[in-house]
């Protein structure tokens, strides 16, 4: 009977990719590896501020939807307008949370392979098995923060759908009758605002735990 050798590991795998992909053709040097930590953090910390950044346009934007809706708004065509233009920066800040995401993703990706393939370089057995649980430890905070991330954008999706469907609703009723009849509708809204903070508030604290983690 012959012993199969372990080439289905999730890190063989990591390190046949890398090859096939030409990101990381040799163990990284040690002064690689902590530049691609580095590089990591400062992607991290980008996709953080650009949350932040849709989380205080959005606050915004609910909040001149409700000066609407409320009847506090000077002039309220003139506030429907700007709202139209606050959703419209709401949809650009979450594009760029995506954009920010697939980067943070991808010096990620390129971190983990070279981290992979350095482990064959350590002689030693057991700083081999540390260094390999440090970088499991690592992966495993870093799809904590993508799963967070991914369920606070479907939240962030969903509540927006729902604020243009009243913005759009109010486009041919701007008046006081037809903004009082969506204050219903609008406290709801209010509602489901509160719960998508709290998870946005929830990514930005996981994120900024995972990143301080690399820096340690």
């Amino acid at each position: 009977m012959h012993t199969r050798p372990r080439h289905g590991s999730w890190t063989s795998r990591l390190v046949t990719l890398g090859l096939v992909l030409g990101l990381a053709p040799h163990p990284a040097s040690a002064q690689d590896g902590v530049k691609q930590t580095e590089a990591l953090v400062k992607k991290g910390e980008q996709a953080v501020k650009s949350i932040t950044d849709a989380r205080l346009q959005l606050e915004k934007t609910l909040g001149a939807y409700n000066a609407i809706i409320e009847a506090k708004a000077p002039d309220t065509k003139a506030a429907y307008k700007d709202l139209e233009k606050a959703v419209k920066e709401c949809e650009s800040k979450s594009e760029d949370v995506t954009r920010q995401k697939d980067q943070m993703n991808a010096e990620a990706d390129r971190l983990y392979i070279s981290w992979a393939a350095s482990l064959a370089s350590i002689s030693s057995p057991d700083l081999r098995q540390r260094s390999e649980a440090r970088l499991t430890k690592t992966k495993e905070r870093m799809a904590k923060v993508a799963a967070s991330g991914q369920e606070a954008r479907g939240t962030y999706d969903s509540f927006l759908r729902d604020l243009k469907d009243q913005i759009t609703y109010l486009g041919h009723d701007l008046n006081p009758s037809g903004v009082a009849s969506l204050k219903a509708d609008a406290a709801k809204l209010n509602d489901k605002a509160k719960a998508l903070f709290a998870k946005i508030d929830g990514t930005v604290a996981s994120a900024n735990s995972s990143i301080d983690a690399l820096r340690q």
